[in-house]
């Protein structure tokens, strides 16, 4: 759901501006993604969606432990917030949307983290309904641009 995170933190930041930390905080837990794509030597396209796709089949977890859980949203937005406090509040909210959003994939998470409690969702990665849940993101960030 890469796309739809992109579009929420685009979103957001419409609404309340900041839309750097809004973008950060929605994309930043997909950095993860990049990681196990540069493990296990992902580098042709085909290969990469597929491996999103089906996980299972190529024994991988993209979403990774840490980075998609609550302590991994603590320990990042407690490194923006050096940088900068009211960015930190945005960038937390984005992240936690992020893993709200990543909640209805099929695939496992470990959102309390470093528990061993698994959270598993309903709807498949790149599928049909993920698509057009895509589309309705994006009618309504043009429906919300056209109106602010």
């Amino acid at each position: 759901m890469i796309f739809i995170h992109l579009l929420i933190g685009i979103l957001l930041g419409k609404i309340y501006g900041n839309y750097i930390y809004f973008i950060a905080g929605s994309l930043i837990p997909d950095i993860d993604h990049l990681y196990i794509i540069l493990k296990n030597r992902l580098y042709n396209i085909k290969k990469i969606i597929s491996s999103i796709k089906y996980e299972k089949n190529y024994g991988l977890k993209y979403k990774t432990p840490l980075i998609h859980s609550i302590l991994g949203l603590v320990i990042i937005s407690s490194a923006v917030f050096f940088f900068n406090k009211i960015g930190a509040v945005y960038f937390s909210l984005a992240y936690f949307i992020h893993l709200l959003i990543d909640w209805v994939d099929i695939d496992e998470k470990y959102y309390l983290y470093p528990l061993k409690i698994k959270f598993k969702g309903f709807l498949p990665i790149w599928s049909k309904q993920e698509k057009i849940l895509t589309l309705l993101v994006i009618i309504l960030l043009v429906i919300i641009y056209i109106k602010l």
